[in-house]
């Protein structure tokens, strides 16, 4: 008996040790919550606890994902979306004598859900007790009123990672702008529009949508979502806007001139004057009026018979911006032997690159050849090599080069030499690129945007162009060996109009169970997104008149080679040109160099 006396003591001993040292603690004895239950990102929220191991370091955590895009297949499509489980950690607190804690957490960008909110042992073990939190899905635009052309950053957080709630589709004025996703963003979308149309307040608005494009009635789906309503007030400059006095200005103040003129002459008549000074004035009064009276006349026989102009006091700045994602392409990891590098890796087509070869034998002629796709959507496509050039090596085994990209599609190509293997072939990125061969014309003005370097797959075989923030199609650039050019006729009042070419996905896996992140050849606002990072292009347009300039597409051919052409190594950053006559060249320094070649 003593001994099972002695045995049960020291069991409630080792008990009440354990509970007073913190490792561990009755079950179900603690508890923990949050207030308020649901917040935007950057709101604060306090998170409390009772029951816990009295003075004891705890981490609070809740039950996020690391997610990203699953692509394969040839062609390469995305088929699905990776969400690997993680516990993110919000804050670190330490519990009181009595086992509680408070303490305020600013909300971190994630993706919009319904969290799990737990406290955790610092060696990474999960403390009885669990609160329920719902990280809201936010929207906000930088600007709210400015010029038309006037850029507008859309930032919205928490997208989530669930069919409807990764992507939302954005309108402006009720026409369809495009979609945008935050998967590889943690939840976060931020991208720019441009505001376009006449003087006066424009609608902005967001809705979610599963498969696209915008869920116009969320309140009766079975998973709802908010619809975000946002205004932008131009204040001058859009379609048939301007600057400057106008025909009716002027004859307002001529107007005014007249009647102060006719009332000095009322008060010299009946006032005290000189009848000679008198007539003198008359004489004088006489003839301001008739000149007023024909320039008056003038102006409204103008403004009655000539043709319909454009806004000719506008200052009109070409707008040729590029958002680029960064691009890294695989390096040639090979040290010894035959290999090749290129410099840069990543370039567009016409751009000059370094060819560098080492360890071949020397003074031997090596016939070099530039791998590209061939192939179709139904069998898939292959890797063929084409002849490049043929280069004699040095006494060393080197040479060295430099060549202009060829036009070819977008994405890796290999230039090598008989059997080399991947790490020690050169290795080449080529960038997609866009252009536009003018800037301001007539309405019915046929424009064409013209790009390059893009892609085989999937992922990257068509670009979306809006036209004043309205989706219009798509193109395809595979049969055309990478190149795409659009035939554009501008419409509208005189004044600026907006152009973007967005990226876009072709086609991938269609079965809605596996969460597929994308939809169908609709324009994707946010490039830093898109499966294979294909840039984003924006143009202006300034219609100079209602007068009609139409070209048939072949006319217009010959004037691709003048285009303004915009060229990025990575980033974003936007160039305003004048558009006086001649051949310019103007250059951004900076992470992102853009250049834009103009011809008057």
């Amino acid at each position: 008996m003593k001994r099972i006396a002695f045995v049960v003591g020291a069991l409630f001993a080792l008990t009440l040790v354990c509970q007073i040292g913190g490792t561990a603690h009755a079950a179900g004895a603690s508890s923990i919550s949050v207030s308020p239950s649901a917040a935007d990102v950057g709101s604060k929220i306090t998170v409390s606890g009772q029951g816990y191991p009295p003075n004891t370091k705890l981490v609070i955590k809740w039950d996020t994902v690391n997610a990203s895009y699953i692509d394969g297949g040839n062609p390469s499509q995305v088929t699905g979306l990776s969400a690997i489980p993680w516990e993110r950690p919000l804050a670190s607190v330490e519990t009181d004598g009595q086992g509680s804690f408070s303490t305020g957490v600013t909300l971190p960008q994630d993706y919009g859900s319904y969290y799990k909110v737990q406290a955790f042992a610092t060696n990474g073990t999960a403390l009885p007790g669990k609160a329920f939190f719902t990280l809201n899905t936010s929207f906000s635009i930088s600007k709210s009123s400015g010029p038309a052309g006037t850029p507008v950053v859309v930032t919205t957080y928490g997208l989530g990672t669930s069919d409807y709630t990764f992507c939302y589709f954005l309108y402006w004025d009720n026409h369809m702008v495009g979609y945008y996703t935050a998967i590889s963003t943690r939840g976060t979308a931020n991208f720019t529009i441009y505001a376009t149309g006449t003087p006066g307040t424009h609608l902005i608005q967001a809705y979610g949508a599963y498969p696209g494009p915008g869920y116009l009635n969320p309140q009766q789906s079975p998973y709802p979502t908010p619809v975000f309503t946002s205004e932008f007030n131009i204040t001058s400059g859009g379609s048939g806007g301007g600057s400057g006095l106008s025909g009716s200005t002027v004859i307002g103040s001529l107007a005014i001139v007249a009647a102060v003129l006719a009332a000095g002459g009322l008060a010299v008549s009946f006032g005290r004057v000189d009848p000679d000074r008198r007539r003198a004035f008359a004489k004088g009064l006489s003839a301001a009026m008739i000149v007023i009276a024909i320039v008056v006349a003038g102006i409204a026989g103008y403004l009655a018979f000539a043709p319909t102009s454009s806004s000719p006091n506008v200052v009109f700045a070409p707008q040729a911006t590029v958002d680029r994602p960064l691009i890294t392409a695989p390096q040639n990891n090979a040290t010894a032997g035959p290999r090749i590098s290129v410099s840069p890796d990543v370039a567009s087509v016409g751009q000059n690159v370094t060819v560098d070869g080492a360890g071949f034998p020397a003074n031997q002629q090596e016939a070099l050849s530039w791998s590209t796709r061939k192939g179709n959507n139904l069998l898939g496509y292959g890797l063929v090599a084409e002849p490049l050039r043929t280069v004699t090596t040095g006494s060393a085994g080197s040479f060295s080069f430099t060549m202009k990209v060829p036009a070819d599609l977008g994405g890796l190509h290999y230039i090598s030499v008989g059997n080399l293997t991947e790490d020690s072939n050169g290795t080449l990125f080529l960038q997609r690129t866009a252009s536009i061969n003018a800037t301001q014309g007539p309405a019915g003005t046929v424009v064409a945007i013209t790009m390059y370097g893009v892609g085989w797959t999937f992922n990257t075989n068509i670009a979306a162009l809006d036209y004043d923030n309205s989706y219009i199609g798509f193109g395809c650039g595979f049969n055309s060996g990478g190149n795409v050019t659009f035939y554009l006729t501008v419409s509208g009042a005189p004044g600026l109009h907006t152009i973007d070419v967005y990226p876009a996905v072709w086609w991938g896996n269609s079965t809605p169970s596996n969460k597929l992140p994308v939809e169908y050849d609709f324009p994707l606002l946010t490039p830093v997104d898109h499966p294979a990072l294909m840039p984003a292009f924006h143009f202006t347009f300034l219609i100079t008149g209602t007068g009609q300039k139409s070209f048939s597409g072949d006319s217009i051919l010959p004037a691709l080679g003048a285009p303004i052409m915009v060229t990025a190594a990575a980033g974003s950053a936007s160039l305003r040109t004048r558009t006086a006559g001649g051949l310019r060249r103007f250059t951004v320094p900076g992470p992102l160099a853009v250049e834009v070649v103009q011809s008057g």
